[in-house]
């Protein structure tokens, strides 16, 4: 498996999480590696995470020379791992800020280790999913988000904004190249969405505890919010119009 971490100024976070992923990777037999993508973050990150990397082949680096979105970093860790000639047979998305309980893993893969589904989705949207602390305006921002992502594209699912999930490799094989290389924000995780379910991927949701970031201040702002509504909104009409 891979773990796709995307970094940008995580350096009061990043060390802690990728300890903690590895260690429940390592308790639960689960083999593989975690790359995180960083955008030259100006804090140190990438230095933190080299030297991680110089203790644990388990963790790799890339390193981008400049801030170009969550969804080509995504993009270019999938990438990394599907070209690494590692046995990559399920990649993994995942925050590096600590809202993401590492411990909640092994349930997103196995379905997908288990051939049971194609992508598996960490929901806060079903029974047992849920936000922890206060965070009611982040809350009331992604159901009104999920809500219309729902009704613009059809795809059956709580969640669709989930940062938190698992894609098959042989899927994401079939589907990447049909992910425009320049999608930018939190727009990616629907756009991806998407395209699984347009390839007749098994989708199914987990629930998880969203928590709060661990520490620094969230990435989320009214740019990102009005992108994701505005693609929302012309997806639908090209779906009303047989255009996708």
């Amino acid at each position: 498996m891979a773990v796709v971490i995307p970094t940008y100024n995580e350096a009061e976070n990043v060390v802690r999480v990728l300890l903690q992923v590895r260690e429940v990777m390592a308790k639960a037999g689960l083999e593989g590696a975690v790359t995180v993508v960083d955008d030259s973050s100006p804090d140190g990150t990438a230095e933190l995470v080299r030297q991680l990397s110089s203790e644990d082949r388990g963790i790799r680096l890339i390193v981008r020379p400049a801030k170009s979105g969550l969804g080509s970093a995504y993009l270019d860790g999938f990438r990394d791992a599907l070209g690494s000639g590692l046995d990559v047979d399920v990649l993994v998305e995942m925050d590096a800020d600590g809202s993401h309980d590492p411990s909640d893993l092994p349930r997103l893969v196995m379905p997908v280790l288990r051939g049971e589904a194609d992508v598996v989705l960490g929901s806060r949207y079903v029974k047992g999913g849920g936000w922890e602390g206060d965070q009611r305006l982040r809350e009331l921002i992604s159901k009104g988000a999920n809500l219309l992502a729902r009704i613009c594209t059809g795809v059956p699912v709580r969640d669709a904004t989930t940062g938190f999930r698992a894609i098959s490799s042989s899927l994401m094989h079939k589907v990447l190249s049909s992910i425009p290389p320049s999608t930018k924000g939190y727009v990616f995780q629907v756009e991806s969405l998407v395209a699984y379910y347009r390839a007749g991927a098994r989708i199914v949701e987990v629930p998880i505890r969203f928590r709060p970031r661990a520490s620094g201040k969230s990435k989320l702002g009214i740019r990102d919010v009005v992108a994701f509504a505005l693609w929302n909104l012309k997806y639908l009409v090209r779906r009303s119009l047989g255009l996708t």
